[in-house]
């Protein structure tokens, strides 16, 4: 009678070193994925950027009260009205298009012929210092640029939280423009959005930012590194295999 010889399974097929090939196999299965999920997001921000390019090619929208907030939310918008400078805010770690560090100033703009007011992030400051007092404008103006939807605080307890410092009693400094929030310390109801003015071609202070100075940010340099880090572990899991076949 014959007897057939079964051969016996490769220790790399067999016991720990099965845990090993799942556990390797989740972590190159999730680098990948992160490296795709940061290309997900260079193709949002550069859809973005297409927008606002697309936005600010347009005809500015006459901003009122009565206008829906949801067709104007990334477009660009006019109003004329009065700023209530003593209402004036700023917002806190901000940049200069030059990468100075400093504040955004933003103050209420009372609507022309209406009750209502509209905040507006009138641009860059190198200080806080006297903000209020030293930028006011008390003269009928007319305001054109962006209007954005309130930037509300994250339900995370990891997120920044706006509060007063010791000795004052109002919020004079911001992480955001979180109109809801803002509007306790303001004596005029708020539209449910603020404005990002567009440079009118004073070199003054305050500064806004040039609305075309667009980038796409680290997302591709993120991506390609999680791509790296694949390739590193896929390339050294499959050397530590060789060695481990050719050991005798």
């Amino acid at each position: 009678m014959t007897t057939t010889t079964v051969p016996a399974t490769h220790r790399l097929l067999r016991g720990w070193w099965i845990a090993k090939h799942l556990f390797a196999l989740v972590i190159l299965a999730t680098l990948i994925v992160l490296g795709f999920w940061q290309l997900d997001r260079l193709e949002q921000r550069r859809a973005a950027n297409a927008a606002r390019l697309a936005a600010l090619a347009q005809l500015a929208i006459p901003l009122t009260p009565a206008t829906d907030p949801a067709t104007v939310i990334g477009r660009r918008v006019v109003v004329s009205g009065v700023f209530r400078n003593e209402e004036s805010i700023v917002l806190r770690g901000r940049r200069s298009d030059s990468g100075v560090d400093g504040v955004h100033l933003v103050t209420p703009l009372q609507i022309e012929g209406s009750e209502y007011a509209v905040l507006v992030d009138r641009g860059w400051l190198p200080s806080a210092q006297g903000a209020a007092t030293a930028y006011a404008v008390t003269r009928p103006v007319t305001i054109e640029g962006i209007a954005q939807a309130p930037q509300l605080r994250p339900d995370s307890p990891l997120a920044g939280r706006d509060l007063p410092l010791p000795g004052e009693t109002r919020i004079n400094a911001w992480l955001r423009v979180d109109v809801p929030a803002i509007q306790q310390q303001v004596g005029a109801p708020l539209l449910p959005l603020f404005i990002e003015q567009l440079p009118d071609g004073n070199t003054g202070l305050p500064r806004p930012p040039d609305p075309y100075r667009l980038d796409e940010g680290p997302h591709l340099s993120y991506a390609l590194q999680w791509f790296t880090f694949a390739g590193i572990v896929g390339v050294g899991y499959l050397l530590l295999l060789r060695q481990e076949v050719q050991r005798r």
